[in-house]
C-alpha cells in the first residue's frame, strides 16, 4: 500500500472517530445491561445476552469488556455516579433545617432512586453482586462519605476532629448495609428497613456530632 494511502487512513480525524465509535458501543452495552437487569436477575445475564440486546456483535462486546463482570463494574460505576449526583442536589431550607433532617432527606432520595431503578438496586445492593463490584463500591463509598461531609459543612458549622472523614464514610456504609439486607431479604427496600437505616445513621453520627449544629447563614 502506498505510504500516502496509509497516512490518509491514520489521520487524527479517523482515530478520533474510531475512539468515539468505541465509546458509543461501550455506552450501548452498559445501557443494554441495565435494561436486562430490570427484567432479569444478575445470574441470568451474560455478556452474550447483553451484546444481543445492544445489537452489537458478541466478538465486539468481548473487545470492550473481557467478561460480564467487567461490564457490570463499569455499569455500577455509572449508576453510583448517578446516585452521588442525586445526593448532591440542592437542599431546600426545610430539608436542611437541622442535620437530622438533612441526613433523612439524603437517605430518602437514595431509597426513592433505588425503588425506581431495578438495575441499580440489583447491581449495587443485591447479595448476588459479584465480588469485584462489591470491592469497587466500598472504595466509591469513601467518595460518597466525603460528599456528605462536604454537604454538612456547607450548611452547618461542622466541628473539626481527626476522625470526621472516616465517620461520614462509616455512616454511608451503615446505610448501605441495612439497605442491602432489605434487598436480600425482601427484594426491595422496605419502609421499615429505610427507617432502621435512618435510626442507625443518626445514632452513629450523634456519637460524634452535637444534637444541634449551628446553621451557616448563608450556606457556603
Amino acid at each position: 500500500m502506498p505510504l500516502s494511502s496509509m497516512r490518509k487512513r491514520n489521520t487524527p480525524e479517523r482515530a478520533g472517530w474510531t475512539q468515539r465509535r468505541g465509546q458509543l458501543r461501550r455506552e450501548a452495552l452498559q445501557e443494554a445491561a441495565a435494561r436486562l437487569l430490570k427484567r432479569r436477575e444478575i445470574d441470568d445475564v451474560s455478556l452474550e445476552d447483553v451484546a444481543r440486546e445492544a445489537r452489537i456483535p458478541v466478538a465486539s462486546a468481548y473487545h470492550f469488556y473481557k467478561d460480564r463482570n467487567a461490564l457490570f463494574v463499569a455499569l455500577a460505576a455509572q449508576l453510583s455516579e448517578r446516585i452521588a449526583a442525586i445526593i448532591a442536589r440542592p437542599y431546600s431550607p426545610a430539608q436542611r433545617k437541622d442535620w437530622h433532617t438533612l441526613i433523612k432527606t439524603a437517605l430518602r432520595r437514595v431509597t426513592r432512586h433505588y425503588a425506581m431503578d431495578p438495575a441499580a438496586r440489583k447491581l449495587l445492593l443485591d447479595g448476588k453482586t459479584p465480588a469485584e463490584i462489591k470491592l469497587a463500591e466500598r472504595l466509591r463509598d469513601q467518595s460518597v462519605g466525603a460528599l456528605m461531609e462536604g454537604i454538612f459543612a456547607r450548611h452547618f458549622a461542622l466541628p473539626t476532629f481527626a476522625e470526621r472523614t472516616a465517620v461520614f464514610f462509616h455512616t454511608v456504609e451503615i446505610a448501605d448495609l441495612l439497605l442491602q439486607l432489605s434487598v436480600m431479604q425482601h427484594r426491595r427496600i422496605t419502609p421499615m428497613m429505610e427507617r432502621h437505616a435512618l435510626i442507625a445513621c443518626t445514632a452513629y453520627l450523634q456519637t460524634f456530632l452535637p444534637g444541634n449544629l449551628p446553621p451557616r447563614r448563608p450556606p457556603l
